[in-house]
């Protein structure tokens, strides 16, 4: 088959878990025989407009469009999250040189809404796969600016609430009086734009009930897990510490909404000798928060790693005894915790989103109530004072799912929506 890909961004200018799980899709993909290409934007400063090139990467063909990134009025920043006829136009003209027997969207944000109505268009099927909340949420996270997560049911004015709580740049206060109607056109317009996918697939049950309860029928989803590549993984044999300390390990962003501050809190004041902190995560892109991090850190046994290159992750779980994901937001389905079960490193986690429904408490890790650092902390010493239940959780991990297993189910929808046309 002829499979196009669409992503808003792609390694390797973005390592995020969207753009790995597409690459190793589209790597899986290609390994069956299967003609894939990819397509996808590429910011940068210095491109005045559009530009479009294809790369040949290890078997399958990317088509990079390249665009000036936070430049224009606030109105036109806004416009470009989710609409942008220049990328309509490349993409109609990927269109044009792949034809593909079916698309599969992996984000359209700062791509454009319109990109499945085109391909719909030209009565290609499509699929598209759910990361996150952007269809329903236009900062992607349910979440809002102080920090609480949304429970809300009704959009637009609430949306506008939330945006207007945001605003704090002065070349953005134009926009107050034009943040509701322009929230609930983006709306309505993304909503749209995702129901006219044939399959939307999700890798967790927790993200489709958020989709259900704000008006997505049930009927059009499919659960399905993130696959991972667990050789990647599997090639770094465990390590166990010789000196006798728990080697706990935080791999993902450093932005507040994943709770690496809460970590810190609750490390305070555990003996080095006891257990050591490892954070792995790039500081250059939340700067100040990075910086808080390392304020309020306890230098005796919190250490800062830096961003660790994907392809050495397996590298660095080998060398960890607990993962911890301490997340404050509702995390769907973090590429991290498949990781760490690949290489059979048990997992603490905040009881939130779907990271309630990937750790099996006091199976194969443990979870405590969201935000609480003293429960956290609780829970790190409960380890320590008994480490055998790390060796526990360790036999009870179940197997990952692969990219291999994933793709063997991918393809009989690839199939079944083909047929259809």
């Amino acid at each position: 088959m002829r499979i196009a890909l669409v992503v808003h961004k792609f390694p390797p200018a973005s390592i995020g878990g969207t753009e790995i799980y597409t690459l190793n899709l589209a790597q899986e993909l290609s390994r069956r025989g299967h003609a894939v290409f990819v397509f996808y934007r590429h910011d940068q400063s210095t491109a005045e407009q559009s530009e479009a090139v294809w790369e040949e990467r290890e078997g399958f063909r990317a088509y990079r469009v390249s665009r000036a990134f936070g430049v224009g009025s606030a109105f036109e920043q806004f416009l470009d999250t989710f609409f942008n006829l220049d990328i309509e136009r490349a993409f109609r003209r990927f269109l044009d040189e792949v034809r593909p027997d079916v698309v599969h969207f992996q984000h359209v944000m700062s791509l454009s809404y319109r990109l499945i109505r085109l391909a719909k268009f030209r009565k290609v099927p499509v699929l598209l796969t759910l990361h996150d909340y952007w269809f329903v949420c236009s900062n992607s996270q349910l979440i809002w600016p102080k920090g609480q997560v949304c429970n809300s049911k009704a959009f637009g004015l609430n949306c506008a609430r939330c945006a207007l709580a945001r605003i704090r740049s002065p070349m953005m206060q134009p926009l107050r009086p034009l943040v509701a109607p322009l929230l609930c056109l983006r709306d309505a317009l993304v909503r749209g734009a995702a129901l006219q996918a044939d399959v939307m697939v999700a890798p967790s049950h927790f993200l489709i009930q958020q989709y259900i309860r704000r008006g997505f029928p049930e009927e059009r989803f499919i659960y399905l897990e993130n696959g991972i590549d667990v050789e990647r993984i599997k090639r770094y044999p465990y390590q166990p510490a010789t000196n006798g300390r728990i080697r706990f390990t935080y791999l993902g962003s450093l932005a507040w909404q994943k709770g690496v501050h809460i970590l810190i809190e609750a490390f305070r004041g555990i003996p080095m000798e006891k257990a050591v902190l490892r954070i792995y995560g790039d500081p250059t892109v939340f700067p100040k928060y990075a910086a808080h991090l390392q304020k309020i850190a306890d230098s005796t046994n919190t250490f800062f790693k830096g961003q660790v290159p994907h392809a050495d992750v397996g590298r660095v779980l080998a060398d960890t005894d607990v993962v911890v994901v301490p997340s404050l937001w509702y995390e769907n389905s973090p590429m991290v915790i498949q990781e760490a079960f690949a290489a059979r490193v048990p997992v603490i986690a905040s009881r939130i989103g779907a990271l309630a429904e990937k750790i099996q408490h006091g199976v194969d890790g443990l979870l405590y109530p969201v935000g609480d650092a003293k429960a956290l902390q609780e829970t790190v010493c409960s380890l320590i004072a008994y480490p055998a239940q790390i060796d526990a959780f360790r036999t009870r991990i179940p197997g990952p799912v692969t990219v291999q297993r994933q793709v063997d189910i991918l393809e009989e929808h690839y199939h079944r929506v083909k047929t259809k046309f």
